[in-house]
């Protein structure tokens, strides 16, 4: 049997400053018609404060079939907020895309997975605020975020909460995400299509890109909290993404949003304290 995927968007805007044009919702619109052609049905990850300045793109996207989940109020990583502001920022997102699209929210994505032990504290407010899944960690360690120790495939937080890990390469005793961002767009197609054939039958995988990265006319910029060096590699490279998932769209099925896949019983439960 042929592995499915899910494709996922990380919907944000990484102008450094507001006097830059906006090209993401131009971007996203151009997302949305070659999703529509090949009839994939994606999850939508939507920073909070992006919602509530182009709310009509929202509701364009959830009108089209796709999944509206959060990814963060400002895109600011966990480790930099306190839980009780994490709490109060992601409630008031969680409330803002729920009256947009007049329906539950089932998911969140932290930003740069940065679901590490550090910030674990955040399983429990994500459980409290009424979440079913987050698809916050990476399960390497990693020169930003990661969570070395925990499970590859799909698991369940003690709370209950299920977790969604990124997809990992590998390569001997090497492990790498591959599925997304600036990996799936340097990395030869066929390293991709090999790994996700000889991926673990109990793996999720999920492609995760952003609007940036189908954006090759896009000015280089150093982009906020990143240095110049990750700045020129996130505008590097670009100008072949649409056509990489679309022959990955050719090879391989995809499966419907993440609420509802209906997919992940009897899976392991992981105590945060553990880890």
């Amino acid at each position: 049997m042929s592995p499915s995927l899910t494709f996922t968007l990380d919907l944000e805007d990484h102008r450094p400053d507001e006097t830059l044009p906006k090209r993401y919702p131009e971007i996203t619109e151009k997302i949305l018609v070659f999703l529509e052609e090949r009839h994939i049905k994606a999850t939508i990850f939507t920073v909070g404060t992006l919602a509530e300045k182009d709310p009509d793109l929202v509701k364009k996207i959830h009108r089209a079939g796709h999944e509206i989940a959060h990814h963060s109020y400002d895109h600011t990583t966990l480790d930099r907020q306190t839980p009780e502001t994490f709490r109060e920022e992601t409630k008031r997102t969680k409330h803002t895309l729920e009256d947009l699209i007049g329906e539950q929210i089932h998911g969140y994505r932290a930003p740069v997975f940065s679901l590490t032990r550090k910030t674990l504290w955040a399983v429990d407010i994500l459980k409290e605020l009424g979440f079913s899944y987050s698809s916050s960690v990476l399960p390497v360690a990693n020169l930003l975020h990661g969570l070395s120790g925990a499970p590859s495939s799909p698991f369940r937080w003690s709370n209950g909460l299920l977790e969604i890990p990124a997809p990992l390469a590998r390569i001997g005793a090497l492990s790498m995400p591959y599925l997304g961002g600036f990996y799936l767009r340097y990395l030869p197609f066929s390293f991709v299509q090999n790994q996700i054939r000889k991926a673990p039958e109990n793996d999720t995988l999920w492609i995760y890109c952003h609007p940036y990265d189908f954006d090759p006319t896009e000015k280089n910029w150093k982009i906020k909290g990143a240095s110049i060096p990750v700045s020129l590699l996130l505008w590097m490279n670009r100008r072949n993404t649409f056509k990489k998932i679309s022959k990955l769209a050719d090879k391989f099925n995809f499966y419907p949003p993440f609420k509802d896949q209906i997919i992940y019983n009897d899976l392991e439960i992981i105590d945060p304290l553990t880890l």
